[in-house]
Parts: structure tokens; C-alpha cells; sequence
């Protein structure tokens, strides 16, 4: 029993790691973040900062968002999105440091990138997901938004991203008078990243159960 719950928590730590390197091959790529890093990507740039530093100032703005939403309604143990946001944070630093050398020079490997950061995010989505410990901030964000309105999770969550992709496109052209981080890639991976975690469930659900 306790190496079931070791291994739910390692796998859930590592689902964070996998989610953070989909998004800086994301980055990598130049074609457009992903919607879940491209506010904190855009403010990276424009702050100087770096995209772990935000990401952790982003989080904890949307943990307090969580609280004020939902109230009693907020769950204790979802206060562990502080402690897990920040791990994912520092995640996502490293993760740039490991692909540092992925620089690719045309169109085609651009998109090949991007493809493969869609895939990863993807496995570490499905990893998270199935772990059931606890929200990361942008999705506990979203399900809180989800309750009040009282509509599905499924169904909030595109709205939410489109939302987060549009202030990330604003603040770019308001603050560095260009286009950065919102691409033809932040499209594909809105759309795609759900059906790749649908597939990887019907091929992998059994195997990770027998971990959890």
C-alpha cells in the first residue's frame, strides 16, 4: 500500500517535470507556446524575469483567484498547488536548460518540435490527470470557474485557454509592440493535445493503474 502511494506521487512529480519540457520545447519551437505557458511566457519577456519566476507569480495569482471564487467551497489539500505550482516552476527553468541545444532552423524541424512538445505535454497531462493529488493551478483555475458557473470542466476549458491566449497576445503588442508567443502552434496545440491524451489513455490506462 505504501508503495502504491510513493509511486502515485513520484508519477504525479514526474508528470510535472514531463508537462514543464512539453512547454519549453513548445518555446523551442518559435511556432507559438501552448496556452497553458503563453501568459507567463509573454511576461517573461517583457519583465526580464524568468519563465519559471513567472510562471510561480502567475500561479500563486491564480491559486488566490481559487479562494476568492469557491471560499469554503476551496478544498484544504488544494493548497498543495503552492507547493506543486512551484515545483512545476522550477521545472520549467530547467527544462529550457535541458533543451537549450534544440534550436531548429527551418519550418519543417519547427514543427516536428512542436509536435513532439505536444505529445509530451500530453503524456504528462494523462500521468497528472490519472494521479488524481492535486490540481496544478491553471486547471484548479479552471475547475473553480467550472463551479460557479456550474458547467462541465470540459467545456469551461476552452474558453478559458482562448482567454489566456488573447491576454497573452494583447500584452505583447500593448508591451513589446509585437506578436510574441501566439502562433499557428498555440492553435495546433489547443487542438490536439486533448485527442493525443485520449489516445495515450486507451493505450496506457491499464498499465499505469497497476502503478497507482
Amino acid at each position: 500500500m505504501e508503495l502504491k502511494k510513493f509511486n502515485r506521487y513520484a508519477i504525479y512529480i514526474f508528470s510535472l517535470f514531463l508537462i514543464s519540457l512539453g512547454a519549453a520545447l513548445s518555446i523551442k519551437a518559435n511556432l507559438g507556446t501552448a496556452p497553458l505557458i503563453s501568459i507567463p511566457y509573454v511576461c517573461s519577456l517583457i519583465s526580464k524575469l524568468s519563465v519559471g519566476t513567472v510562471t510561480f507569480i502567475f500561479n500563486v495569482i491564480l491559486i488566490s483567484i481559487q479562494i476568492i471564487l469557491l471560499r469554503r467551497d476551496f478544498e484544504k489539500r488544494q493548497l498543495l498547488q503552492i507547493v506543486m505550482g512551484t515545483i512545476f516552476s522550477v521545472c520549467i527553468d530547467f527544462s529550457l536548460m535541458l533543451v537549450s541545444f534544440v534550436n531548429p532552423v527551418d519550418y519543417l524541424s519547427q514543427m516536428v518540435v512542436l509536435l513532439v512538445s505536444c505529445v509530451v505535454i500530453a503524456f504528462g497531462v494523462l500521468l497528472e490527470v490519472k494521479t488524481e493529488v492535486v490540481y496544478l493551478p491553471a486547471d484548479g483555475f479552471i475547475y473553480a470557474i467550472s463551479k460557479v458557473s456550474k458547467r462541465e470542466f470540459a467545456k469551461v476549458k476552452p474558453y478559458i485557454d482562448t482567454s489566456m491566449v488573447i491576454t497573452a497576445a494583447v500584452l505583447s503588442i500593448v508591451f513589446l509592440g509585437y506578436l510574441a508567443g501566439v502562433r499557428e502552434g498555440t492553435v495546433i496545440s489547443a487542438i490536439i493535445i486533448g485527442p493525443i491524451v485520449s489516445i495515450l489513455k486507451n493505450r496506457l490506462d491499464s498499465s499505469i493503474d497497476n502503478l497507482i
